[in-house]
């Protein structure tokens, strides 16, 4: 039986005019067919009928509203040697019922069952579009019949794709769709934040009413079903009436406060909780008519709010310009959208509604405008209160100007008195100052040898005694390391006292710049000798520096007016833990001893005590 109604088919489907695919076919933006509205329950009962098809070959479907489901018949021819697979794509995601009949020969009728009456797992192919997968093979001849059921106007535009080509305008597609959602999204965030920062009610009322409007595009262009609510089918039916409902609802308290009207302002003004039970209400009884009337009465509750704020701001336009004309172009904007949306619904236009974005662009420019409105606002407001402030702050200052002219009298009263008491105050300044820089010079010459310009041995004494201590109470080592100009007598006899003075200057520098951390010091002990203090350090490192010295100094070649002398260096490092903190002229002592040690092995030599 199954055989015989398909070669019933496919003779039928001969008897119209069949469209051709080739090797090298892409894609097809309007198909050949023949429809027929018929109250037929199935394919079998519509072929028994033998109805009369009307053909259409050029212009999209759109029959309006109609009482009978409409039937298409579709006929497709593989010219090809090979195996074709295509999609077939109904452009008009929100059909209620869409049941395709694909029959080839020889091979058993296939029934799809598609439209957003039906849950998204129960397509075919899991995607938004209505789209019927048919493959064709080798020199094969397919009939494809569609059965659609809707409660509002048959729009019923028809492409054919190749999977591959279908894939690249989808991928195009939702990437210029994704860029729209992706900047109204934004704002909506950028409302939410700026909320949290201001506590401005209107960016509340905006971050709803741009999420609002962001659903109903996600809605309006498949996108919600796809991965919102695709399992929720009367979601799916009521969404486009609630949305519209709630977005045309959230302008009236996001506008209120630009209304002028005294009537329509006091009646905006009803409590949150009524107008919350109000709006509930509204959307409960949309949600419970059917959907056709639940979506006729969801436009004209939107046509009415929008063009009575339209009336309102525009009858405000001759008394504030340049605050009513965001509004007015937002209102206009909506409405155009609206329109537009009630054109396909009503079947004034036809085509595939995803390939125009009138409506998403209209979205789009209402949130634009929206944020820019809002933001001018704010920055209005908040000019309004520096202005504000500025003038308490003008007037606490004229306040303190007449405080300051009672105040003056009383301290013209007490000048002349101070004025003495002030002279003598600052006579005594001057020599206490003067004291005190006495003092700092006496001090740095009781610390600092006036020759090397580096600290004496009064000041290293000092050191020494808090390094011992720190020593004992960190448990850390502490290094001394005496150091001797060799043969500095040969110097001052041979050339004179001035340049061993300048040998001595030249060693203190040398010495100076090795110093490798803050903590560590260097010391003039006497005459042609020096002691650096090494806090913290082992006696490795102590020895390693004093070499480092050593062999700078043996390096150095101090020239002086005619002559050139090589000088030369011993030194003497001891480094322990200090034990006794009341002796710590042992440090020295033992530094001494390996100095000493030094100078009778043949001087220009580091030695370390060894007890």
């Amino acid at each position: 039986m199954r055989i015989l109604l398909s070669f019933l088919l496919l003779f039928i489907s001969f008897l119209t005019s069949a469209f051709e695919i080739g090797n090298d076919f892409r894609f097809q933006k309007q198909l050949p067919y023949a429809y027929t509205l018929d109250d037929s329950k199935n394919l079998k009962q519509l072929i028994e009928k033998n109805v009369n098809w009307v053909t259409e070959t050029s212009e999209p479907l759109n029959l309006g509203k109609v009482q009978n489901p409409l039937w298409l018949k579709i006929s497709l021819k593989n010219l090809s040697a090979s195996d074709v697979d295509l999609l077939l794509s109904i452009d008009n995601i929100l059909l209620d019922k869409v049941t395709a009949y694909i029959a080839a020969q020889d091979d058993p009728i296939i029934t799809l069952a598609l439209g957003d009456a039906l849950p998204l797992v129960k397509r075919p192919i899991k995607h938004e579009a209505q789209l019927v997968p048919v493959k064709l093979l080798a020199q094969q001849h397919v009939a494809l019949y569609l059965n659609i059921e809707h409660s509002g106007a048959i729009n019923v535009p028809l492409s054919l794709w190749h999977p591959i080509e279908y894939i690249k305008y989808k991928s195009k597609f939702n990437l210029i769709y994704g860029i729209f959602a992706g900047f109204i999204i934004a704002l909506a965030l950028m409302h939410l934040v700026l909320f949290s920062f201001t506590k401005k009610p209107y960016f509340l009322y905006a971050t709803a009413f741009t999420v609002l409007i962001w659903l109903l595009n996600t809605h309006l262009y498949g996108f919600s079903y796809r991965y919102l609510y695709g399992n929720w089918q009367w979601l799916q039916q009521y969404a486009q009436p609630l949305l519209i409902l709630l977005s045309s609802c959230t302008l009236l308290p996001l506008l209120k406060p630009y209304i002028k009207v005294k009537r329509l302002f006091t009646l905006l003004s009803v409590p949150k909780l009524y107008a919350c039970a109000a709006i509930g209400s509204l959307s409960l009884v949309l949600s419970l008519l059917p959907i056709d009337i639940s979506l006729a009465s969801s436009y004209v509750l939107g046509f009415a709010i929008i063009m009575a704020l339209l009336t309102v701001f525009i009858s405000q336009w001759q008394f504030n310009k340049q605050q009513t004309m965001y509004f007015i172009a937002i209102c206009v904007f909506m409405l155009f959208a609206l329109v537009h949306q009630v054109s396909f619904e009503l079947g004034f236009l036809s085509g595939p509604q995803l390939s125009t974005p009138v409506s998403y662009f209209c979205y789009f420019i209402v949130s634009l405008i929206l944020s820019f409105a809002l933001v001018r606002q704010f920055i209005s407001e908040r000019d309004l209160e520096v202005e504000a402030q500025q003038a308490k702050l003008a007037h606490s200052q004229a306040q303190d100007v007449l405080l300051h002219e009672k105040l003056k009298l009383q301290e013209q009263t007490q000048a002349d008195l101070e004025a003495l008491v002030d002279e003598r105050t600052f006579e005594l300044q001057v020599t206490l100052r003067e004291l005190e820089d006495k003092n700092r010079e006496l001090e740095k010459i009781n610390i600092e040898d006036p020759l090397t310009k580096i600290k004496n041995r009064r000041y290293f004494d000092k050191r020494l005694q808090m390094e011992v201590r720190r020593s004992r109470r960190e448990q850390s080592t502490l290094s001394v390391v005496m150091l001797d100009i060799d043969h500095f007598k040969n110097i001052n006899d041979t050339y004179g006292h001035l340049s061993g003075d300048k040998a001595i200057c030249a060693v203190a520098d040398i010495i100076k710049s090795h110093l490798q951390r803050p903590s560590d010091e260097v010391f003039r002990y006497g005459g042609e000798e020096f002691v650096m203090l090494l806090p913290n350090t082992e006696l490795e490192g102590a020895q390693q520096i004093a070499e480092q010295i050593r062999v700078a100094v043996n390096s150095f070649q101090l020239k002086l007016d005619k002559d050139t002398v090589n000088l030369t260096l011993s030194a003497g490092v001891y480094s322990a833990i200090a034990i006794d903190p009341k002796s710590p002229h042992i440090y020295t002592d033992l530094a001494d001893r390996a100095l000493y040690e030094a100078k009778q092995q043949g001087r220009n030599q580091v030695k370390i005590y060894q007890p």
